[in-house]
């Protein structure tokens, strides 16, 4: 049993060290979104990363990611200051989270949009489609928009008023 908890503690280790900056910095935004909220008191731990992607635009890096999250025993007021321990049958949120880091200054966001909220709400599968069209503009914010033929040909020929 002993060999095995060494062993999960290594893939996680071996799991952090593969995400990139911009990926561990996304996750403690969700993170910290999802404990600023009212409703919760208690803290919660990442218990996985069960999708992440990262893409490089002109403007800025566009970073997508899910996160599972548990409740542990401490309260949220306590988050960082101790080891606290995952709390056996408690609460799991899934948190669905895109950014658009500026490519100049990654440090400064250029858009974002987070959601956090029971896999087992009713309403789960209609945020998740909500988010993925809220992650799509994410993703072209800032971009250059293409020329399309006769976009602005109507302007051209309009007469003044």
């Amino acid at each position: 049993m002993k060999g095995l908890l060494v062993l999960c503690l290594g893939l996680l280790a071996l799991a952090d060290a593969n995400r990139s900056p911009l990926q561990q910095r996304a996750l403690e935004l969700v993170l910290d979104f999802f404990h600023s909220r009212d409703l919760v008191q208690a803290t919660f731990k990442e218990q996985a990363v069960t999708h992440v992607t990262e893409t490089e635009f002109p403007r800025g890096t566009y970073v997508q990611l899910e996160v599972d999250l548990v409740q542990t025993f401490c309260r949220k007021q306590q988050r960082g200051t101790q080891n606290c321990r995952i709390k056996p049958g408690g609460r799991k949120q899934k948190c669905l989270a895109c950014f658009k880091f500026n490519s100049s200054d990654p440090q400064n966001i250029l858009d974002e949009s987070k959601r956090c909220l029971s896999e087992q709400n009713p309403i789960f599968q209609e945020v998740r489609r909500k988010q993925n069209q809220e992650c799509e503009a994410v993703k072209e914010a800032y971009e250059e928009q293409r020329y399309h033929i006769g976009q602005f040909a109507f302007l051209k020929g309009r007469p003044e008023e």
